[in-house]
């Protein structure tokens, strides 16, 4: 997209009624860069496949997650702070690495569906409640990781209902807690309902084809059906939009956070 193009485009979100955002997966931390991290290549063996050692693994990834975020997501999320400032947004994000939620965007216009590190489940989800995370697994976790504490003296967190291990909640756990997240989503869907034949701005950022009845089906359906509505989609490698409504879209084929990073207000 080129400068003029991206004027144009923040000049839109200025003059929309609504924002909707949306972040795809490539738009979460890559976290293959874990792996950068030499303690943590060294749990991994030490760990190895040992199945009564597996509730650590996203202990740790919580741990460097909040250690090796690079400076390009932080200018992304500033610049989007400064994009939807004073709008009328709502922001649906696949992302799991919790960093939206290290902005000073509004977190009542947030909703996160595949859940992330704040919360903790039971494995069998049998309350069908979160609770908090454990202060002190978390506290032998960090020590462990530190070099303090060896590995057998590490206690996995347990439900105190059914005794089922606990889990953060988000996908990937036996039995996923949507309680987590679905209070915000009723939030966004009666959002949705005000921008009806409104001037709505939809940015699409990095979503891809891993979750699509998430974003970006929706998305696209909710342009189609809003003819006030114009659509940004930017993505790497799928930024295409379908002909109904592409006189009402703008596909950029930029790497969402790139994209991000120049839009300067």
């Amino acid at each position: 997209m080129s400068d003029d193009e991206l004027r144009k485009m923040q000049e839109r979100v200025r003059e929309a009624d609504f924002v909707l955002v949306g972040l795809g997966e490539s738009f979460s931390y890559d976290w293959s860069a874990l792996t950068e991290d030499a303690r943590y290549r060294e749990i991994e063996a030490e760990i190895g496949g040992a199945r009564e050692y597996i509730w650590i693994t996203p202990f740790l990834q919580k741990m460097v997650l909040r250690r090796v975020r690079e400076d390009r997501w932080t200018r992304a999320y500033r610049n989007l702070e400064s994009l939807l400032a004073g709008k009328n947004y709502f922001i649906v994000s696949l992302c799991m690495d919790d960093y939206l939620y290290d902005t000073a965007l509004d977190e009542d216009r947030i909703v996160t569906p595949c859940g992330g590190f704040r919360r903790m489940q039971c494995d069998r989800n049998c309350s069908h409640t979160l609770t908090d995370i454990p202060e002190e697994s978390y506290e032998a976790v960090l020590r462990y990781y530190r070099g303090e504490l060896a590995l057998d003296m590490l206690h996995e967190p347990v439900c105190e209902k059914c005794g089922a291990g606990l889990r953060f909640n988000q996908l990937g756990v036996t039995r996923y807690a949507e309680e987590g997240y679905l209070e915000r989503w009723g939030k966004y869907t009666k959002w949705l309902q005000g921008t009806v034949n409104r001037r709505l701005c939809v940015l699409e950022l990095g979503v891809g084809m891993e979750y699509p009845t998430v974003i970006r089906f929706p998305f696209e359906k909710i342009v189609l059906y809003n003819q006030k509505a114009f659509l940004y989609r930017v993505h790497a490698s799928l930024w295409q939009i379908g002909g109904e409504i592409s006189d009402r879209g703008r596909s950029v084929r930029e790497d969402p956070i790139g994209f991000l990073e120049r839009c300067v207000i």
